[in-house]
């Protein structure tokens, strides 16, 4: 997964409202993922560049990471690189169970141990946090895919770019 330093953490001032607008604006795909995600350490991983198709300045990028033996284990997240002098900011992460988090004790009420979404959050960047560092418990999806497809929605892709580069399995009726 993505390590950064604490001096990564703090970025020029985001108000909520910024944040959700660059969270909920319409993007496009300018650089697409590729089609199958490539193994790096115990991680299966993808990327891919999206803009914004309304008048926002910046470009955002996408990691999507799932562990090779733990599937439940899995991060997807969206930053935004702003087109300003202020610093990238990590917006939103769509994370499967992954237990301990920051070296806590491990307490299963924690949303860590539970399918959860880290959202920047202007408190924590006041604070000197990481934009996401607070997560909720969701029950949205339970699995790397159903992830996916919430996460496309969440950050607003374009329904035709998302069917065609993230297609949602069907099953069929078999009997009625």
């Amino acid at each position: 997964m993505r390590v950064e330093s604490k001096e990564q953490w703090h970025v020029a001032a985001y108000n909520q409202q910024e944040i959700n607008g660059l969270i909920g604006c319409p993007k496009r795909i300018s650089d697409p993922p590729k089609r199958e995600m490539r193994q790096s350490g115990a991680f299966l991983r993808n990327d891919m560049k999206l803009v914004a198709s309304d008048d926002t300045e910046g470009q955002f990028s996408v990691f999507m990471r799932k562990s090779g033996d733990f599937p439940e284990n899995f991060s997807i997240g969206l930053i935004y690189h702003p087109a300003d002098s202020r610093g990238e900011i990590t917006l939103v992460r769509c994370n499967g169970q992954h237990g301990e988090y920051n070296g806590g004790p491990g307490d299963p009420s924690d949303p860590h141990w539970h399918y959860h979404v880290h959202q920047a959050q202007e408190v924590a960047l006041d604070a000197g946090e990481r934009a996401e560092k607070y997560a909720v418990k969701t029950d949205a999806y339970a699995s790397f895919e159903e992830a996916v497809q919430y996460f496309l929605k969440t950050v607003n892709l374009d329904e035709k770019e998302s069917r065609i580069h993230f297609p949602t399995k069907v099953q069929s009726i078999l009997f009625e």
